[in-house]
């Protein structure tokens, strides 16, 4: 009996091939200009001199893009939920984190302690994205020293 079968459609059961990594082109302000939402959160490739330069506006239209690769969602299903008080669309705690994770793995390490975090901060996108620009400096500036 062979381990990976092959279904109806010729595609394997069991280990399918995984879909190609493309890295997100980001724009001149360094955004990504689209994600394909059907290659998931793996697709997704930040750059951190890119992150550095983004503004807190452009810093949570990231997080948006994030979100969309992470739900396999349109920019405007993601962007269309159920706003914050801060008038940013709400996520959940375990979505920031995650978010926070994979802007850290681009300054290959973590950008806080999240015990030290404020709670409100990781229930939108307006206050992850918040969080993000303050911790980059710090982190660039201990990378340094």
């Amino acid at each position: 009996m062979t381990e990976n079968m092959h279904g109806a459609s010729g595609a394997p059961l069991f280990f399918p091939s995984p879909a190609p990594v493309v890295a997100l082109q980001l724009s001149a302000a360094g955004w990504a200009d689209g994600c394909d939402p059907s290659l998931g959160p793996s697709a997704i490739r930040l750059d951190c001199g890119a992150l550095q330069a983004m503004t807190e506006p452009e810093m949570q239209q990231q997080v948006l893009e994030m979100l969309m690769c992470l739900r396999r969602q349109s920019l405007q299903e993601v962007s269309g939920g159920p706003a914050h008080t801060d008038g940013t669309p709400a996520i959940d705690s375990m979505t920031a984190v995650w978010v926070i994770s994979t802007v850290g793995k681009a300054f290959d390490r973590p950008l806080v302690r999240l015990s030290s975090v404020r709670r409100e901060s990781l229930h939108s996108v307006g206050g992850v994205a918040e969080l993000i620009r303050q911790t980059i400096p710090a982190q660039l500036a201990i990378g340094a020293a």
